[in-house]
Parts: structure tokens; C-alpha cells; sequence
């Protein structure tokens, strides 16, 4: 769709990061652009994306150019408070460059899409714009894949100096066995720890992201039985000690709450 960075801490920071974060073999990204639809235009942006933009990403994920494409749609805030009404986020290796004007014909042709590129940039152009993008590298993931119709809740965190590799640290240690116990317990549930690899710079609100994934509506107003299941997987460890810890490494300045639109895989 649009011309992507492919698609989320100055890259120093992403270095310093890099260098203290468990290694992966195959690290996942996720490149995401943040749209908003222009006042007025919701339904037809909806179809658009129903009948252009997701088979035009189907077409690119089967060609092995993407692992899979994700449409969220935010839940709250919404309207004219929301940052984005809809993240279209691709998970990848580290992203390739962005299509070039005869990729983007060929993925055209191989989606059955009939209108020429110039005319769906026009189109998407009137109903949307891209509010900005930004890649993202997963430094932990548990649970499921996100499913049509389930909610996920973005907790965008900013780390205070110095303090990014203690706060990974903190999720990958703590955490994370909370959200593997939780997901064994309740199907559907995930969760992932994410750093902002592009854009950077000290004057981003934030530079951390963390996944709650739900399987609905409900499961999400339900929440998770964190104190029990904090007891029971760190039994040496008090709860309220460790979320004085976290509170001292990092702020959080925004909370999203969106839903899964279509999840678009081989």
C-alpha cells in the first residue's frame, strides 16, 4: 500500500540494546504504518482495503516478501483522539526496501487488482494518509498468533536514561514466565516485548512497546489473574517490589487498545 519503509532509541540505543538483548537466529520485525482515514470516508476506506489493499498484501506474502500482513483497527482511543485509526503492521526478517513502481505493478496483476497503480495511489491517497511509520524488533513472543476479531493492547513505554537494558531485562525475567503461564491457562492469550529499531532519537515519546493479545471482546474486559499467577511462577519474588523496579527503569505514556481486522498468511 503505501510506499512502506516497509513497514517500532536513536540507533545508538538500538545498538546498545542489540548488544545486551537475547540473541535470536532469525530476529522478527514488524513494520508498521500508522493511517488515519480522512473525516467522512470510513466505509469506503474499509473497502478499499477489502478489495485493494489486502490483496495486494496477500500477493506480497505469498511471494515470500512478507511472513504475514496485519489490519488493526482502533477500539480506544478512537476518532479524532486516536493516533491511528488503523495499523497495518508486516512481519518480516529485517524488511526488505520498499516496492518498487514495477513491483508494485506485478503485485497488482498477480492480486487480480484492476485499477492501475496511479489510480489506486489517488484513491488511497483521497480516503487516507499516513500518519508515519516504524520498525519494531521482537525481543520476546508468547502465545498464539493474533486471530481475526481478537483485541491486542499496545502499552508504548519511553525508558529514563540508561536504563533500556534493565528494563528488558525485567520483562524477559519476569514478566514473560507470567504471560507463558497465563497463555498455557487461557488459549488465545499472548504476549510480546518490543524496541523501536527505526525511527530514533531522544525526542520520541517512547521507544518500548509490550502485546497483550485477547482472543475477544470479553476476554479482554475479563483481564488476567496477574497476582495468582504472579505467585505461583515467581514465588521468591514480591509482586509490588518488581513493579517498583519496572516503574524506575521506564514511563508509559499511552495505552491503545485496537482490533484484529484480518490476519493475512500463506
Amino acid at each position: 500500500m503505501y510506499k512502506l519503509a516497509q513497514v517500532g532509541a536513536a540507533l545508538a540505543l538500538g545498538i546498545a540494546w542489540n548488544s545486551i538483548a537475547s540473541a535470536q537466529e532469525t530476529p522478527q520485525y514488524n513494520s508498521v504504518n500508522c493511517v488515519k482515514v480522512r473525516d467522512g470516508k470510513g466505509a469506503e476506506y474499509t473497502a478499499f482495503l477489502r478489495d485493494v489493499g489486502m490483496k495486494l498484501s496477500k500477493a506480497r506474502v505469498d511471494s515470500g516478501r512478507a511472513a504475514s500482513v496485519i489490519y488493526a483497527q482502533a477500539a480506544y482511543p478512537a476518532g479524532r483522539q486516536a493516533r491511528c485509526d488503523y495499523n497495518i503492521v508486516t512481519t518480516n526478517g529485517f524488511p526488505p526496501e520498499p516496492p518498487t513502481a514495477a513491483q508494485t505493478d506485478a503485485d497488482m496483476k498477480t492480486a487480480g487488482i484492476t485499477m492501475g497503480r496511479q489510480e489506486m495511489v489517488a484513491k488511497r491517497n483521497d480516503l487516507s494518509y499516513l500518519v508515519g511509520s516504524e520498525i519494531w524488533r521482537g525481543r520476546a513472543i508468547v502465545g498464539g498468533f493474533p486471530k481475526q476479531g481478537g483485541y491486542v493492547r499496545l502499552n508504548y513505554f519511553k525508558t529514563k536514561p540508561n536504563m533500556g537494558p534493565e528494563w528488558l531485562n525485567l520483562e524477559t525475567t519476569g514478566w514473560k514466565q507470567l504471560a507463558e503461564n497465563v497463555a498455557k491457562d487461557m488459549p488465545g492469550t499472548s504476549w510480546s516485548l518490543w524496541t523501536l529499531t527505526m525511527p530514533g532519537g531522544a525526542s520520541l515519546p517512547y521507544d518500548g512497546l509490550t502485546v497483550d493479545g485477547f482472543p475477544s471482546w470479553e476476554a479482554l474486559g475479563k483481564g488476567i489473574p496477574v497476582r495468582a499467577t504472579w505467585n505461583k511462577v515467581h514465588p521468591e519474588m514480591d509482586y509490588a517490589q518488581f513493579t517498583d523496579r519496572v516503574a524506575n527503569t521506564v514511563d508509559r505514556p499511552r495505552i491503545d487498545v485496537m482490533r484484529i481486522v484480518d490476519v493475512i498468511t500463506k
